[in-house]
């Protein structure tokens, strides 16, 4: 169940906005631009224009656009966007409404331009991919397949060992057609064609009556000249374009990941970013210790990849590569990358979403582990003069520890406050115990309460029943998780599951990264920080300080009229949870129900009293 706010941006099914229930009638080009900044975040105009128009007239009809959206919300008292806003962010009064329904992500949207039907299939890719009911890739397929009319033309997008042949084979076993590579044969048949296309005819694909041709299509570099040939020539209501997403983490533990302890999967899977090609090669290959290896054909897929690069512009990947997370402008500046930004962009290595950084975080891991030793200390050593520069402390000692420099650690901790404070003094392996211990006691538990969602938010993190699940990666700089509504009376909320984390420095190199935290506004302000390494304790502003181990089981009791807010930021981790929620046993069952230890939020005021 999903509850938001009173105007909704309806997911699945046909492309609506509703205030209250009531559907805002909108041209499709301003649903077009909501649901692309619900979807990605902030977003230049410049970028929104070229998508929907795409030629010299693009940001007039952008400002049309935008204004026919505020005429829309007037009436209403809203005010959709700022005089000059940009990037431009979906406004904070609408609210992305993700229950599953019958039919498509986004439907009606189809023909609104090539490129906006490109980015539109690759989303609705990853939301059925994702998407409850058969198990990821194979949804996929069974969805793919019952849209097709044939003849048709399928364009499938992916980075290296993204399994866009499996993908095709599977389509064609669905379809009940022969799986036919390159042009060869001809009738009711799967074409599948790989780069670079010398052996296809334009005319072999425009005069076929009862095939599918699948063309498969890098996710970095432009359209080659098949590809362009065929948006200029083919039918456009027989083409489509999908973006194979990444396994998602269930369908990768379901299967391919299925007989490893959770710690050891969940480090692959980040290393790989869900690509099945990388997390085979991966799995050939011995564990030893912690380091992950960088398989030869992966790092030659990669490398093969950004030789389409110009040398520059692929020197400048590779300084890049050093930093885990996004670009400030002095930081490209002083890895010499300004110039090269709009190669690395329009060839799909970079996005920019307020700051720039790596498309893909596991492409990155490759560059960078591809490094010859001395090159990485020259660029880290680099990279850590930049940010002494603009004062990132955390984001400086990282790049110094990683250059192999000796770091005074007394000192830099003697600068930091809080929470922070403490990770990064657990992750030197020198704990240090808090002032207060927490408030436990034992409750009898009840009968299972529902929690209803309210709103869930940020990237890398989904809901299945029960299980909220986050995998997070340092492109990801803003917090993700989900609001659960408040409960009449109070209540225990018991999360149970497996944590795993990598983040730099314990607390990630900007210092705000929190793997997992539990926060309540009612009926006042509280919050609880968990954090691998840490002794349990409790500060002074109603903060409660947790260990986060691999296996975590811990009850709390939440004040009645209380909405709960569970979200991390880590820059690397991998989090999969069960939440349940429970009453409070009445007095007269108390004797019969089980008893828990629950965490308090609150201290009570004699404890307080008597510590202070």
């Amino acid at each position: 169940m999903s509850k938001g706010g009173p105007i909704q941006l309806k997911l699945w099914g046909p492309a609506r906005l509703e205030y209250q229930g009531r559907e805002i009638k909108l041209q499709r080009k301003g649903l077009a631009i909501l649901y692309y900044l619900a979807l990605e975040g902030a977003t230049r105009r410049e970028v929104l224009a070229d998508l929907l128009w795409g030629h010299a007239a693009a940001s007039q009809n952008l400002r049309v656009e935008l204004h026919r959206l505020s005429q829309a919300l007037a009436p209403l008292g809203y005010t959709p966007f700022k005089p000059g806003e940009d990037p431009l962010q979906l406004p904070p009064f609408i609210t992305l409404d993700r229950t599953p329904g019958p039919g498509a992500p986004m439907e009606g949207l189809e023909e609104l331009s090539v490129e906006f039907r490109a980015w539109l299939e690759g989303q609705r890719s990853q939301l059925m991919a994702n998407s409850s009911g058969t198990v990821g890739r194979e949804r996929l397929v069974q969805e793919v397949a019952a849209q097709l009319t044939l003849p048709a033309v399928l364009i499938v997008m992916g980075r290296p060992g993204s399994g866009r042949a499996a993908f095709a084979q599977a389509l064609a076993k669905t379809l009940g057609m022969p799986f036919l590579e390159g042009p060869r044969g001809g009738g009711r048949a799967l074409h599948y064609l790989r780069p670079p296309y010398n052996d296809v005819a334009l005319e072999r694909i425009l005069n076929d009556r009862e095939g599918l041709w699948v063309i498969e299509r890098s996710a970095y570099g432009e359209d080659p000249r098949l590809i362009l040939e065929l948006r200029s020539h083919y039918p456009a209501e027989r083409t489509r374009y999908i973006t194979l997403p990444p396994l998602s983490w269930a369908e990768a533990r379901a299967t391919m990941l299925a007989n490893l302890p959770f710690t050891q999967a969940a480090r692959l899977y980040l290393a790989s970013g869900g690509s099945p090609g990388h997390l085979r090669e991966l799995l050939a290959v011995p564990q030893n210790g912690r380091e992950i290896p960088l398989p030869q054909r992966v790092r030659a897929q990669v490398q093969l990849e950004a030789r389409m690069l110009s040398l520059e512009g692929r020197l400048a990947l590779e300084r890049l590569s050093v930093h885990p997370g996004p670009y400030t402008q002095g930081l490209l500046d002083a890895l010499e990358a300004t110039p090269y930004l709009d190669e690395l962009e329009r060839r799909g290595w970079l996005v920019y979403n307020g700051q720039w950084q790596f498309s893909d975080d596991a492409s990155r891991r490759v560059l960078y582990m591809g490094l010859q030793p001395g090159r990485r200390q020259q660029y880290h050593r680099q990279a850590a003069l930049q940010c002494a520069m603009e004062e990132q402390r955390m984001a400086e000692a990282y790049h110094r520890l990683m250059a192999g420099d000796t770091a005074d650690w007394g000192n830099f901790l003697n600068t930091l406050t809080g929470w922070t404070r403490y990770g990064l003094k657990a992750w030197l392996g020198t704990p240090e115990p808090l002032p207060l211990s927490p408030s436990q006691s034992k409750v009898p538990r009840g009968s299972e309460l529902a929690l209803l969602e309210e709103t869930r938010f940020g990237p890398g993190f989904e809901v299945d029943g029960r299980h909220v699940r986050w995998v997070r990666t340092p492109s990801q700089s803003s917090a993700s998780g989900i609001i659960w509504a408040a409960h009449e009376e109070p209540s225990l909320l018991h999360l149970k599951g497996h944590a795993y984390v990598e983040n730099p420095l314990g607390v990630g190199i900007s210092g705000r990264a929190a793997p997992l935290v539990i926060e309540i506004q009612e009926p006042r302000e509280a919050r609880v920080i968990f954090l691998p390494g840490v002794q349990a304790g409790a500060m002074a502003d109603n903060a409660l300080i947790l260990p986060l181990p691999e296996e975590l089981d811990v009850w709390f009791k939440v004040p009645a009229g209380a909405s709960i807010r569970l979200s991390s930021n880590a820059e690397s981790a991998l989090i999969d949870l069960e939440a349940t929620s429970y009453r409070i046993a009445l007095p007269t069952q108390a004797t019969l129900a089980p008893q828990v230890q629950v965490l308090e939020f609150f201290r009570s005021a004699v404890e307080a009293a008597r510590r202070s």
